[in-house]
């Protein structure tokens, strides 16, 4: 070998090493694809800060998640929404959920804005093949749905809760499907499938379980091994509230539950040792759906306190993220996507084409924790506001201000029982004016109800659940207060309404099927579908009735979610629609018998070539 060639040896393997030693230590630039790591993310459903064993809560019994935080890191102050739609909202997008417009949990409410760029775009735009499995609830339409949002798989509900968690009726990438077993293992199954079919390429898994979200449904094994434990950790009882111990056994049982399912995630990776090669994240949507022990703190979902919004957040890449680690930076969910863009080393600008201009128009909220992951990168100063209905908290430094303006030193007074407003009072002028600001400026970003969306280019069929839609007549009403879930019952008089807003994304020829229960008494009668002055007649030629589904599955008595029915599709015809915005509107073309009437769970449109 010749002097040149010695020369250019020796740097070639310089700049190889040195490329090596930045990619697992500085600043993670991968040069293929196939180098970055693959993100799992887990996010749990009205989970509480306090329910895990290695929280010091004694009650649950949790070793893979206690593996987890012992392997990685945890992050001590963590903060999510008060409830379910706005923390996905912002966990996917990097950004305060006001921003995206998903200020609700129903009736549109709970979608975010098209025009947001979601974790999954910036993965699949750098290669990732992308899945999502279980409970979305940030759209049901198309290009709302997740398979709109960057996602490659989808397998479970869109909708904010579900009705039974034994084989209900769910989806597969907007195609209707029946579950198998109870829904937390469903969709850990088809998770493990995803990341078997993807793992020889970089692959984003992201599994939200919806438990453990009301109902109270849990497999026999683990009620069974809750039900004879002693429960020392009991909630500290304020202004008279009391611990429903059947209630906090359930919970314990579901949360065991998952905890089995993480498991068998973290074993398929030993399995096809991808381990190493492997970013964990594990958090909760919003504080404990029940009175209990949450380690003092103050308040509980849906509720902007310490006890509604604090979350755990494990991170776990092993021989990267160092073990046993605890970070006190003041962070939350607008945070996961610029950290785990930064330990991808997928640049935030790094967006398909066509969302190129949104990378300017939306600028983040969030920041990077990477360095704090990876290296001992000192905490940084910053403000961090939680928000629901019109309440905001804010958090800076030690120090929250509530949402009725009292400010509490959270280290000295975690359970927020005294407040320091005369201690401090230029403390809580000062964050009452940044409190004002982003009132002004994010809160007030959130654009008005939008139109469902039927007709989509990229697939020509869509769905208008019912509890997207509005009723009103005499009889009509919804199978209970709460729309997610629900379905409209008691449709006898031809004054009964049924209606959604609907923009048409496509003028031409539609097939709608209605899924129904429909009594033999009903065989015969017509239902009408109308938009704009047309309308099409379907008449019910056969009988399709259902008994009531979930409730033989609940531990404790339900408050607000509906029981579930078996509906049937019955084809109501074709109709012409034109593109733009308008009212879809369903109703009998005459009243039936007294007490006889039809129950509608869903319209589903087609669009004929």
């Amino acid at each position: 070998m010749n002097r040149q060639d010695q020369g250019a040896g020796f740097f070639a393997m310089y700049f190889w090493l040195f490329g090596c030693l930045f990619a697992t230590f500085g600043g993670w630039s991968f040069g293929k694809e196939e180098t970055r790591p693959n993100v799992v993310v887990f996010l749990s459903d009205d989970q509480g800060w306090g329910d895990f064993g290695f929280q010091g809560n004694s009650n649950f019994r949790t070793p893979h998640l206690d593996r987890l935080a012992r392997d990685g890191a945890v992050f001590t102050r963590f903060y999510v929404c008060p409830v379910c739609a706005p923390t996905r909202a912002e966990f996917l997008t990097g950004r305060y959920h006001p921003r995206g417009s998903a200020v609700g949990v129903t009736q549109g409410d709970e979608r975010l804005d098209l025009d947001e760029i979601t974790l999954a775009d910036r993965f699949s735009s750098a290669g990732y093949r992308t899945g999502a499995f279980g409970k979305w609830h940030n759209g049901s339409q198309y290009p709302y749905h997740p398979n709109g949002r960057g996602f490659d798989e989808f397998y479970g509900f869109c909708s904010g809760h579900w009705g039974d968690y034994f084989s209900p009726p769910l989806e597969h990438n907007g195609k209707r499907v029946q579950g198998d077993g109870y829904v937390s293992d469903d969709f850990t199954n088809h998770a493990i499938s995803f990341i078997r079919a993807r793992h020889d390429q970089p692959f984003f898994c992201y599994l939200a379980f919806n438990t453990p979200h009301t109902p109270m449904q849990v497999p026999d094994a683990y009620m069974e091994g809750v039900r004879a434990r002693e429960l020392p950790m009991r909630y500290e009882s304020r202004k008279g509230e009391q611990e429903d111990l059947e209630m906090t056994r359930a919970a314990i049982a579901m949360v065991e539950n998952i905890d089995w399912n993480v498991g068998r995630i973290l074993a398929t990776l030993d399995e096809l040792k991808i381990t190493n090669e492997t970013i964990i994240v594990y958090f909760n949507d919003n504080g404990p759906n029940s009175i209990r022990w949450n380690g003092g703190m103050k308040g509980r979902k849906g509720s902007v306190d310490e006890g509604g919004v604090r979350s755990p957040l494990i991170v776990r890449w092993p021989g990267v993220i160092p073990s046993s680690r605890r970070i006190d930076q003041l962070s939350g969910a607008i945070d996961l996507v610029p950290t785990l863009c930064d330990l991808t080393g997928i640049g935030l600008e790094q967006v398909p084409q066509s969302l190129a201009q949104r990378v300017i128009d939306n600028p983040l909220d969030g920041m990077s924790h990477a360095s704090r992951l990876t290296k001992d990168a000192p905490e940084v100063q910053r403000d961090l506001f939680t928000h629901w209905s019109g309440r905001i908290g804010m958090r800076r430094g030690p120090y929250l201000l509530d949402a009725d303006g009292k400010l509490f030193d959270l280290l000295a007074d975690p359970g927020q029982r005294k407040d320091s407003n005369e201690l401090y009072p230029d403390i809580v002028r000062q964050m009452k004016e940044e409190v004002e600001k982003w009132r002004g400026d994010v809160l007030k970003s959130a654009k008005p109800r939008r139109p469902f969306p039927i007709g989509h280019p990229q697939r020509p069929w869509a769905i208008l659940p019912a509890q997207d839609g509005k009723c009103s007549g005499p009889q009509v009403v919804r199978s209970n207060t709460a729309p997610n879930c629900s379905y409209f019952t008691r449709i006898e008089s031809s004054e009964d309404r049924v209606r959604w807003d609907v923009e048409v994304l496509q003028s031409g020829a539609y097939r709608i099927d209605a899924m129904l229960t429909v009594p033999p008494e009903a065989i015969g009668s017509s239902l009408r579908v109308r938009i704009g002055g047309r309308e099409c007649v379907g008449v019910l030629q056969e009988s399709h009735e259902s008994q009531l589904i979930g409730e033989s599955n609940d531990r404790v008595p339900r408050n607000t979610e509906s029981l579930m029915k078996r509906f049937a599709s019955f084809e109501i015809g074709v109709l012409a629609m034109e593109a733009g915005v308008g009212e879809i509107e369903v109703q009998l073309t005459e009243s039936l018998a007294e007490g006889i009437g039809l129950e509608l769970q869903e319209l589903d449109f087609e669009l004929l070539k």
